[in-house]
């Protein structure tokens, strides 16, 4: 997952609670579960170059809500590729990095 995944925004990578009591721990690296844990909106995690082959089979409204709590242009701009033909998805994120700046 360390191929997709990166750590934002913590100086020491550490270990978190997560809303349903299951562990999330950073200290050893990029958990299996990153891709639940970054959909779920967990805001430590940022989408590397290449992670959208694995929202590809996400469908357009989920796409559209990940763009929506995406924390970094760099996700959106990720995220956007996973559909690059749909415009609704290129629109949203379009004007969600417009947002940013």
């Amino acid at each position: 997952m360390k191929k997709y995944f990166e750590i934002v925004n913590l100086l020491i990578p550490c270990a978190f609670v997560l809303n349903d009591r299951s562990r999330f721990d950073l200290r050893t690296g990029i958990p299996n579960n990153a891709l639940e844990v970054y959909k779920g909106g967990f805001k430590n995690l940022g989408l590397k170059p290449g992670a959208e082959e694995l929202f590809k089979k996400e469908t357009v409204k989920d796409l559209l809500s990940l763009i929506e709590k995406a924390r970094r242009v760099q996700d959106v701009e990720v995220l956007a590729l996973a559909k690059p033909d749909n415009a609704k998805i290129q629109d949203a994120a379009k004007a969600r990095i417009l947002r940013f700046k």
